[in-house]
């Protein structure tokens, strides 16, 4: 088992010397960087080797800047800072557009509810105008003198129709 280790920081030290000072996991560099190409890679499962190699290709990494391992990919100085900052601007591009769409959402929001508070406004407006075009002619002032009447008078009845039941 040490002897396993030590070959394999030996390999490593050989490979960081070549120029290929970062490295990451497969599955790592695919699940980081998958959104810089969403559909390079099929959905369903793949081999993580096979998934990084799509996804090297998508983003166009020139050949002498990466290399393939067992189980990571390594790449040279500058690579990962490069990714980085397309992953930053394609993250930034998401957010804003799901900002975008939250806001829009709430304006309709509101803009319903001034809608509705127009039409209110509007009733209420129609109201004030009746009354104050009905409030001198005289049938009207007869009504609303006889109309409390009628309503005691109905209750009466309706109380008397309960009794009766």
């Amino acid at each position: 088992k040490q002897w396993y280790q030590r070959r394999v920081a030996i390999t490593a030290g050989r490979i960081v010397r070549k120029g290929f000072p970062n490295r990451l996991m497969y599955q790592e560099f695919v699940q980081r960087y998958t959104i810089l190409a969403p559909k390079a890679i099929p959905q369903g499962f793949m081999d993580g080797m096979k998934a990084t190699q799509l996804l090297v290709e998508a983003l166009q990494l020139e050949s002498n800047s990466y290399r393939m391992g067992h189980s990571k990919i390594f790449l040279r100085a500058g690579i990962i800072g490069y990714l980085e900052d397309l992953r930053d601007q394609r993250v930034k591009t998401v957010l804003i557009g799901f900002q975008t769409l939250a806001r829009g959402w709430l304006a309709r929001k509101r803009f319903r509810k001034l809608l509705d508070m127009r039409v209110g406004v509007m009733v209420a407006q129609r109201s004030t105008r009746q009354y104050f075009v009905l409030r001198k002619w005289q049938w009207w002032r007869l009504f609303t003198k006889v109309k409390p009447l009628l309503s005691v008078s109905r209750q009466e009845e309706e109380i008397k129709e309960k009794r009766k039941k």
